[in-house]
């Protein structure tokens, strides 16, 4: 491994030609900074990033005119890269901006390096925070996605799995009643930090991203989430793109819209078929209602009794002319906590308990089916996927 300077010492330590890393950092040789009367000086050029001037660094790394401060100590101590160049003793003279040495990067933009050094210098919440005045919890997906590309790409795997942690938190708050077979939240768990835009727009954007990232960064046990949220998303937008704050046109492969096209059918087959199979199921057996479901209500307002509102409901939803269960392929969205109150105030006990367990094991049964619509294998083969490319994240750093 080389040094950070330039140094004629011999490499005590090489790599093979494929766990070579392009683009490592690389700082400086001494030069002359003596510049012409009336000229600005060197440092003049430069600006240090605000978000971490608080840092009290005896580091810049460097990208383009922009410092980041940071503490030699702790990047030493990231496993990967880091550790490796810092560690490794260096020549006292060299390249000094505001005093300090700095540090070339490559390979890697402003927001990941910012995203980067905020994990390692122990910022709070980088990735998430909890509301205290409404108990929602904040995630800044954006900041999980840098995170998850510069360390993939400067091989730092301790932060690669704590971004790749930060992302499974988050789908995990948005469907954890299904994953655990509880009923659904009364309000909204997870909110979006980061953006000026609607959410819609920004799930639109983030659903695009991730599928892009995971990719890259091999995180396939998330990548059929990705898939799901971006089937949500409006069907030009996912054959033409969607734009950018900045005015850049964000892209699909076309091979991944194919998967997102045939998805979003199936999604709404989904939905009809398995998530709102409680409500298909019961209504061609009126006589039998009763004794299937211990009902125990005889008559309610206006005459009707708990099977008379599960055959309104069925009405309701697979009318065609309301078109609920046609034109959705939200097939993890049911019935929503206010409905189910709804309902409770219109089914006797029994009832009630019967539908609102079917309901849920609808749910969790649509949920089993989502990675084998998007990748054709099941969560546990992708899980068990996904620990063995861990495995190799740590071992490419191992020296031959």
């Amino acid at each position: 491994m080389r040094s950070i300077f330039a140094s004629s010492t011999p490499h005590k330590r090489t790599r093979t030609a494929d766990l070579c890393r392009v683009g490592e950092p690389a700082l400086k040789r001494t030069r002359n900074e003596t510049v012409a009367s009336g000229s600005p000086r060197f440092d003049e050029a430069y600006i240090v990033d605000q978000e971490l001037s608080i840092i009290k660094g005896d580091i810049y790394l460097k990208i383009g005119n922009t410092l980041f401060p940071a503490s030699i100590q702790k990047l030493r101590n990231v496993e990967g890269l880091f550790s490796d160049l810092f560690s490794i003793q260096q020549p006292e003279h060299v390249d000094l901006i505001y005093g300090l040495p700095y540090c070339e990067m490559y390979n890697c933009s402003e927001s990941e390096l910012r995203v980067l050094l905020k994990l390692i210098h122990g910022f709070k919440y980088v990735f998430q925070r909890r509301r205290t005045v409404d108990d929602i919890t904040e995630f800044d997906v954006e900041h999980m996605l840098d995170a998850l590309l510069v360390s993939s790409k400067l091989d730092l795997p301790g932060i690669r799995i704590q971004a790749k942690d930060a992302i499974h938190d988050f789908f995990g708050s948005m469907w954890n009643h299904i994953m655990w077979g509880k009923p659904p939240p009364e309000y909204p768990i997870v909110a979006l930090s980061g953006y000026t835009m609607s959410k819609a727009n920004a799930l639109c954007i983030l659903s695009f991203r991730m599928i892009n990232v995971f990719k890259e960064c091999e995180l396939v046990y998330s990548l059929p989430m990705a898939y799901y949220l971006a089937a949500q998303q409006n069907h030009n937008d996912i054959m033409d793109g969607v734009k950018l704050p900045d005015g850049s046109l964000l892209e699909l492969h076309h091979t991944d819209k194919k998967i997102l096209l045939k998805g979003r059918e199936m999604l709404r087959s989904l939905r009809r078929n398995v998530t709102f199979l409680w409500l298909l199921e019961h209504v061609g057996c009126p006589k039998d209602y009763v004794r299937l479901h211990g009902c125990t209500s005889e008559a309610y307002p206006k005459g009707k009794g708990c099977y008379d509102f599960v055959f309104d409901l069925y009405i309701l939803f697979y009318s065609p002319i309301s078109r609920l269960l046609e034109d959705r392929c939200d097939a993890l969205e049911s019935i929503s906590f206010q409905a189910t109150e709804i309902i409770k105030c219109h089914l006797c006990p029994e009832c009630y308990k019967y539908f609102n367990g079917r309901i849920i094991r609808s749910l969790s049964a649509s949920w089993l089916e989502i990675p084998k619509i998007f990748t054709g294998h099941s969560w546990t083969k992708l899980r068990e996927r996904q620990n063995k490319i861990e495995q190799t994240w740590c071992e490419r750093l191992s020296y031959v």
